[in-house]
């Protein structure tokens, strides 16, 4: 089955909570750097709280969801705002979080940001790889790593 990228809204809180919930279930709450609470309440606020500043976007198999990422303006900059990419287990490295991540930049651009930033939490070097091929700068804070990207 093909894998759908969609920019998602409100009615998508649901899919993602799920994508956002059996990670925490796998990796633990620590180990996922996820914006919570992962429930569909909770995204659908996340998502109407970037006033038109962020976005969620969605990848789905068929009906089923399998990873999603958020966009989410820095409340420090405004120049700046923050991604994060999660991804199914049985649905990594087949390049669905690179094409969420890609439209995530496009929208970032899009909106003026002039730079990306984000955390990989301690341990986590398959994020760390992952963004390190987005182009990003990597160095090492409190407890795991912080990335940038120029835009």
């Amino acid at each position: 089955m093909s894998i759908q990228l969609l920019r998602a809204g409100r009615r998508h809180a649901a899919a993602i909570a799920r994508v956002g919930q059996e990670i925490i279930a796998e990796m633990g709450a620590q180990a996922t750097a996820l914006p919570l609470p992962m429930t569909a309440e909770g995204v659908a606020q996340r998502i109407t709280a970037y006033r038109g500043r962020g976005a969620m976007f969605l990848a789905r198999d068929g009906r089923r969801p399998v990873a999603f990422a958020a966009l989410e303006p820095d409340a420090s900059d405004p120049d700046t705002c923050v991604l994060g990419v999660w991804v199914l287990r049985d649905y990594r490295r087949r390049g669905i979080g690179r094409e969420l991540a890609l439209m995530a930049l496009e929208v970032a651009r899009g909106k003026g940001y002039r730079r990306l930033r984000g955390t990989i939490p301690e341990g986590n070097e398959a994020a760390l790889s992952f963004f390190g091929e987005l182009g990003s700068l990597a160095q090492a804070v409190g407890g795991g790593m912080q990335y940038e990207l120029p835009l």
